[in-house]
């Protein structure tokens, strides 16, 4: 009789989880087989186990059409060398996933991060210098060539290199910040503000006292997208950085939606 939940053989994902957690148990033995076709004995020798957990494993993976049978010997097949990368950059993507518990912790809930946010991602968490010294990147807007941020105060610690930096890009930059944080910038930089904006960069303020921020940044071969969230003093707590194409697209909405309903620095213009 089926559960409640539905047998796992009528999951559209059964046969998925179950390669994956094949792959898993038996990575060393596809491993060894993605270079060149080895026997069994070979395997016994070479991964130090006994020959009875490598017919088990070789069967498994021969059953899931990971491995076949090759010059005498198994080898892995194009889809198990895809799988066994695969495997491995899913393990990637949840170690930066539970490292970036500072950041996820602190979001509100309507902000859901896609799964590739996390996809090769750099996670960045204590004091400022560290932080710095972690993603040394995006705190350095010298080779950008074109920045959208929403609610991207912690780019005020590189201040006054950073107006400068914003008011080469020009109309190429746009600043969606906080009410509370576009005042305390014009109260104390206003002359660095000012000049930004002369230079054409987009500044515009929403109200409330956002947790987080989105910063996109594109460079001449490269675009990446930080999620930054901050204490209660405003100041950054933790970040993510990545440079996969789906999540930069993520963070450009996320932006672009904040500028709709932004009033601009100087409403006249």
């Amino acid at each position: 009789m089926s559960s409640w939940i539905g047998d796992e053989d009528e999951d559209e994902g059964g046969d998925a989880a179950d390669a994956f957690e094949a792959v898993g148990r038996r990575r060393r033995l596809l491993q060894a087989l993605s270079s060149e076709p080895l026997s069994k004995a070979d395997l016994v020798r070479a991964l130090s186990v006994s020959r009875s957990t490598v017919d088990r494993g070789v069967e498994r993976l021969v059953q899931l059409g990971l491995v076949e049978r090759s010059n005498g010997g198994f080898v892995a097949t194009s889809a198990g060398r895809v799988a066994l990368e695969t495997h491995d950059e899913a393990l990637r993507s949840m170690a930066n996933v539970l490292d970036a518990k500072p950041v996820l912790d602190r979001l509100p809930e309507s902000v859901n991060p896609p799964p590739s946010l996390f996809r090769d991602a750099v996670v960045c968490t204590g004091e400022l210098p560290a932080m710095e010294a972690c993603s040394p990147l995006e705190f350095d807007l010298g080779e950008s060539t074109s920045l959208s941020g929403f609610n991207g105060p912690f780019l005020f610690s590189i201040w006054p290199e950073a107006h400068e930096q914003l008011a080469r890009l020009g109309d190429s930059a746009t600043l969606v910040l906080s009410a509370e944080s576009l005042d305390w910038l014009s109260n104390r930089y206003p002359d660095g503000l000012d000049a930004m904006v002369d230079a054409g960069v987009r500044v515009s303020a929403v109200e409330g006292d956002p947790s987080y921020g989105v910063v996109v940044v594109d460079r001449p071969t490269t675009a990446s997208v930080t999620l930054v969230v901050y204490d209660h003093m405003g100041g950054p707590e933790a970040l993510v950085v990545s440079y996969d194409s789906a999540a930069v697209a993520w963070g450009r909405t996320r932006v672009a939606a904040r500028a709709e309903t932004a009033r601009p620095y100087r409403p006249d213009e």
